[in-house]
């Protein structure tokens, strides 16, 4: 038995039906796709010039980026944060990142020590990304 808001239930009954269950509409999706990979392309860009100028911060960087992805991913789907759109600014942030890697290295991740930074960035984008969701 599980207690509910009008009293004991079964598990049968207490599972909330498929139909009560918030997943979004294809709109969100779409503005939160729209919103955050542009945003984590530029930013990544921009990430790159300033380490190429100071020479460390990728992960403090790529952790900032995920989390402003995060945000805007939340803002742009009104604040729901059920199962999928943690995915969705997770995939966006590390993705977005990436392809900025791509544009401004000519590889997605660079090859040695370097590349170590670089991956452990774009698992702090992804990471952070989903912390800024659930803000």
């Amino acid at each position: 038995m599980r207690p509910s808001a009008v009293g004991q239930k079964c598990p049968d009954c207490a599972r909330t039906p498929r139909s009560a269950r918030a997943v979004g509409k294809p709109i969100h999706y779409v503005r939160a796709i729209g919103v955050a990979v542009p945003l984590a392309v530029m930013g990544g860009l921009a990430m790159l010039q300033v380490i190429a100028t100071i020479r460390f911060g990728v992960i403090i960087f790529s952790a900032l980026l995920g989390f402003g992805v995060g945000m805007v991913v939340s803002w742009a789907v009104k604040g729901q944060t059920q199962n999928p759109f943690p995915a969705v600014a997770a995939g966006c942030a590390a993705g977005g990142l990436l392809v900025a890697f791509w544009i401004g290295l000519g590889t997605p991740l660079p090859m040695g020590p370097q590349g170590l930074w670089f991956a452990l960035g774009v698992a702090a984008a992804g990471y952070f990304a989903i912390r800024g969701l659930h803000r």
